[in-house]
């Protein structure tokens, strides 16, 4: 690995954010080991740092639309209802409960309300899409609170959902 001297020689660290990010990242991450922290990128590097916590709330939304938009699904179109759709529901419940466990900032209520908001409203897009209808005809307010929902999807598929996801979901309020 080259060294920070030969590295910062391409130009400016702040530049090579913009040209180069891989050598910026290790140029950070080196400075950052050896305390050097006058020479650090921080301007970027804290939007870097903000982006890892919102890519976690972006998957809990991304999996809470999955499973808003199966449920609802579930619900509209019974004649239609597979086991393709009850692997869905039992994956996006144990990945939920995966990403709240290891990020607890994400239980903080009002940080999931707006991501259980954020995930209806993108759970919206794909029901318009998949059942062919008009994203007007579709209430932006979901019609079942979070515990009605966890409810809702161990009943649909309780020999797919471990038992203790479904009690820490149950709980994070």
């Amino acid at each position: 690995m080259l060294n920070v001297k030969e590295k910062s020689s391409t130009g400016t660290l702040s530049e090579l954010y913009h040209t180069d990010y891989y050598t910026w990242a290790m140029t950070n991450a080196e400075l950052l080991k050896k305390g050097k922290f006058n020479e650090v990128d921080y301007i970027n590097l804290a939007e870097e740092v903000k982006d890892l916590g919102l890519s976690e709330y972006k998957e809990l939304r991304s999996y809470l639309a999955n499973l808003l938009s199966r449920l609802y699904k579930w619900d509209n179109q019974p004649e239609l209802r597979t086991n393709s759709w009850k692997n869905t529901i039992a994956n996006s419940i144990n990945e939920i409960s995966l990403n709240l466990k290891d990020n607890p900032g994400l239980k903080y209520e009002p940080v999931f309300n707006e991501a259980f908001s954020d995930g209806w409203n993108k759970a919206r897009y794909i029901i318009s899409n998949d059942m062919d209808i008009n994203i007007k005809l579709i209430s932006s307010e979901y019609p079942y609170s979070f515990n009605e929902i966890i409810k809702k999807a161990s009943g649909i598929a309780p020999d797919r959902i471990d038992e203790s996801d479904i009690s820490f979901l149950n709980n994070i309020f």
